[in-house]
Formats: C-alpha cells, structure tokens, sequence
C-alpha cells in the first residue's frame, strides 16, 4: 500500500464545502465507482458491495485492544482479510498492533474517541476526525481513506468535514450485535451467518469477547459459502456498490 502523509486541510476549507443536499444521486459507472477517492468527492457512503461477485467485508470497530492479537491470528489462520476502524485516542498506545493491522488488512477512522457526533459544534468535530488520521499516519505513515461514524450517527458538518479530508463513509448491512449487553458468541455468529452473501459488510467489534469468540465459525461459514473475506477497500474495487448514497444524519437505505 502506498504510503502518503496527510496533507494539511485548514478548517474553512472543511467548513466551507458544500452540504450533501441531494437525494437522487446518478449512478456512477464502474471505473469511477470503485475509487474511494471518487466516492469520498462526491460525498457517498458505502452500506454494501454491488453483489456481483464472491466478496464479503468483515469489519472491526472501536480498537485496537487486547484482543486484536487473537482477532489477527483467526484471520491469519484463514488466510482471510478485514478492516479495522480505530478510535484515535487508543492508537499510540497499541502502535504496533496498528502497523501489524495495515500490513495485511485495512484500517479506517472512527474518530479520536468514541464520539457521538451529534451535538459537537464545528472545530469539534473537525478535531474528531483530523486528530485520528495524524495519529494514524504517526503511526503507519498511511493516510486512512474511509470513516465509519460511532453509533451510525452524522451530522452536516461531519459529512463536510468528511468529504474534506478525503473519506467515504462506510457503513454495514450485517450488525453481528456483538456490543449489545449481554451478547453471546453463538448468537453473534447465528447472525451473522444467516445474513451472509455477497456484498455483505458486517460489523463487529475487536474489543468485545462475543465477537472475537465467534468469529472462527464465521470464517468457516465464509469458506463454506464459498466466499472470500476482503477488506472494504479491496470490496469497492472488486465488487463496486450498485447504489452509492448520500448520508447525512441517518441511513438512507439499506442492502438486501
């Protein structure tokens, strides 16, 4: 992956980017579809692929944490492939955790910490997200290209902001419910093996021990299906979404 560090984006600029107003969006063609850059320009999220091919996007939130290790190891071991949103505040406390990450996998910004971005004001949010991607280029040396908003909420100015620093939103279409209380491994991995196809992006979470437990039965559930976990960048690629969509402070559609 080439290595690129982040350029420097004043806050007017963020702010001053016009708002995604638009509902009907014309489809873009193939080529251009599937650059992240392009849907980042155009101020699109992702909730899924175009189901077209083998392709599914098993993504992980809120690290990294002290069981990433055992997360990559899983994945390791069946030659699988994610992506990983990390909180921003955690990454120079688990540095080579995130280097071990991007050198087989993706990773993304889910801003510095955990924020619900409802309710901060302009240079708030515009910290949420710069701060993330400079601690991560610190890190890495690799400027993340895709954000994933905690709890599914946005804003304008998120979306702005966003779209300034050069980043698609990306959502999901299987939630493994594997943060709820009281989440079990073997509900998490009933769920998201019944929504399994292609396309599918599912979320899950690195640091929450449903998820992490469940995921060998996923991945077998994967190969079994005959399917090949990649991560969202290499799904926009091989795969590129059917309908790209506007998103601003709530989903605006879902994937079959």
């Amino acid at each position: 992956m080439r290595r690129a560090l982040v350029g420097g984006l004043a806050l007017a600029v963020a702010l001053a980017l016009p708002g995604a107003a638009r509902t009907n969006v014309p489809l873009l063609d193939d080529a251009r579809r599937s650059s992240l850059p392009a849907l980042a320009a155009r101020g699109l999220s992702v909730y899924c692929g175009g189901e077209r091919g083998r392709y599914v996007a098993l993504t992980f939130d809120d690290g990294p944490g002290r069981y990433t290790p055992r997360v990559l190891a899983l994945l390791a071991r069946a030659h699988a492939r994610a992506t990983f949103f990390l909180v921003g505040n955690r990454v120079r406390y688990w540095s080579g955790l995130v280097r071990t990450e991007l050198a087989e996998h993706a990773v993304g910004n889910h801003t510095w910490d955990h924020a619900r971005l409802p309710g901060l004001g302009a240079r708030a949010t515009y910290a949420e997200l710069s701060r993330t991607q400079s601690a991560i280029v610190r890190a890495t040396g690799v400027r993340p290209l895709i954000f994933r908003p905690p709890y599914e909420l946005m804003t304008g100015e998120a979306a702005r902001v966003a779209r300034a620093l050069g980043l698609t939103v990306v959502l999901w279409s299987v939630d493994s419910g594997d943060s709820a209380p009281g989440a079990a491994a073997d509900a998490v991995a009933r769920t998201v093996i019944a929504r399994l196809r292609p396309g599918a992006i599912v979320l899950l979470h690195d640091i929450r021990p449903a998820g992490v437990a469940a995921l060998p039965r996923i991945l077998r559930a994967v190969r079994k299906l005959g399917l090949h976990a990649v991560t969202v960048p290499e799904l926009v690629a091989l795969d590129p979404p059917s309908h790209p969509q506007l998103f601003v402070t709530r989903p605006s559609g879902r994937c079959p």
